[in-house]
């Protein structure tokens, strides 16, 4: 009864209580400035090692994220976010220069290859996709008034003989990334014109989306069905209305993002394999386990402190399921360093992937409900539970250690596990019900 009521009451309260938030935010920053006389404060906590025959303690700064600023802010952005969430660093629109230095770092382009996402699962894919079947079905729907772009999409997917398949931009993505006949690659677009080009082995059937690198989440959905003659791509889609005749242009709808403001500037494509396949990346070539792949993106020039986020997690101890779980392992990540967070599960683990600071691992659940952790992985790692079935990732918590058989033991303080045994997984979503298979466990790499 507690994982329910939290993921079904607390979204129900964020909602009720969005109309308010203006006047909230208002009032609770005036007051904390009169109480401390200032908008940001950091606390101390005392961390005890015993790795040795005599014990010493050291204090360990605990930073408090500030109140942002909310002049200057559309009204009628409240109720469709909490601003005091999202990559910090990625949206000129908000600053807080009373602590720029910590939550305003920079982030440049780095041109190195990367792994975002692997699976250690075996799985052979299980459907066939039929490019041409889903192309046809887009061309001749684009503009048939039945749902926005992610039903849209979904319905060509469909048509293309992959069927379970929801109704959401980011839950596609995730589902996508899922189901190994292919693989994800963010792409920039071209900030010149707003159009688009991909990889040259980019093929029709190919689905694209915008990416909000503040929120974590997709904004719009659409099938790739060609290029112009300058390789730009050519989409269908709904919303933003294409008939795929012409190079797609990303409109002032989602640039910027229109629900946040933020500036985007990258694209997210899946790949669905060909026989006819050419010049694809070579690390996939090798390892057809990675599922999400980037050969040049933007990177946070951050470091992430495990012993700060442990410390954290320990002093606050909460499960992770759902909106609340969302938040609590948002602060985790803050306090260990990171410009991350937002009350949404997928989108934390979006926005976590794309730092680059680490790779997210696929770890199969064990009869026992029990996960074997891979050998990257450390204390203060970050899990995630996902639902294939949803598109969704429903828990989040910080990983402590492992016991003496390997398995995985988290901070998290749910029904199934106590923070101190090996942490066991529901056997169904509690949502829709249906198995979780998986446990994603995101490794951050040694700086």
């Amino acid at each position: 009864m507690k994982k329910l009521f939290r993921v079904l009451i607390l979204p129900i309260a964020a909602v009720l209580l969005a109309g308010c938030a203006g006047t909230e935010r208002e009032s609770s920053s005036s007051g904390s400035q009169s109480s401390s006389g200032s908008s940001s404060s950091a606390s101390s906590a005392k961390v005890t090692s015993q790795g040795s025959s005599e014990q010493s303690t050291v204090s360990v700064p605990i930073q408090v994220i500030p109140e942002l600023p909310t002049e200057d802010i559309p009204e009628d952005v409240y109720g469709k976010h909490d601003l005091s969430y999202g990559n910090f660093i990625y949206n000129p629109n908000v600053t807080d220069t009373s602590n720029e230095a910590r939550y305003y770092g920079d982030f440049r382009w780095e041109d190195d290859p990367k792994a975002l996402w692997i699976s250690t699962i075996e799985e052979v894919p299980w459907a066939e996709y039929d490019a041409d079947a889903a192309v046809e079905y887009g061309l001749a729907h684009w503009d048939d008034g039945e749902g926005i772009c992610a039903p849209f999409v979904s319905r060509c997917i469909t048509e293309g003989n992959i069927t379970e398949y929801t109704e959401s931009s980011t839950s596609i993505t995730l589902q996508l990334l899922h189901s190994r006949l292919g693989f994800g690659q963010f792409v920039p677009y071209n900030k010149s014109d707003h159009t688009v080009t991909l990889p040259s082995y980019a093929r029709p059937g190919d689905v694209v989306q915008i990416y909000c690198s503040y929120e974590g989440v997709m904004i719009h959905s659409l099938l790739m069905v060609g290029t112009d003659e300058q390789g730009r791509l050519r989409a269908v889609c709904h919303n933003m209305r294409n008939s795929g005749q012409y190079a797609f242009v990303v409109d002032d709808l989602n640039d910027p993002c229109y629900d946040c403001e933020s500036e985007t500037f990258e694209m997210f494509f899946y790949h669905f394999y060909r026989d006819d396949d050419e010049g694809l990346p070579e690390a996939v070539v090798k390892n057809k386990n990675i599922m999400l792949w980037e050969q040049q993106g933007y990177f946070i020039s951050e470091t992430y402190s495990r012993e700060r986020a442990l410390e954290y997690a320990r002093q606050n101890p909460d499960d992770g399921l759902g909106y609340y779980g969302a938040e609590h392992t948002s602060a985790i990540l803050q306090a260990g360093g990171l410009s991350v967070g937002y009350p949404n599960q997928s989108a934390l683990f979006l926005q976590l992937l794309k730092t680059h600071l680490g790779t997210a691992y696929s770890q199969k659940v064990r009869a026992d409900r029990t996960v074997i952790l891979p050998s990257q992985a450390k204390a203060g790692d970050i899990g995630f539970v996902y639902c294939p079935y949803d598109g969704t990732i429903i828990s989040s918590f910080i990983i402590s250690g492992s016991d003496s058989t390997g398995r995985m033991i988290t901070l998290s303080y749910d029904l199934l596990n106590d923070g101190e045994s090996a942490f066991k997984v529901d056997s169904q979503c509690i949502g829709c019900g249906d198995d979780i298979k998986e446990v994603i466990i995101y490794c951050f790499d040694d700086v």
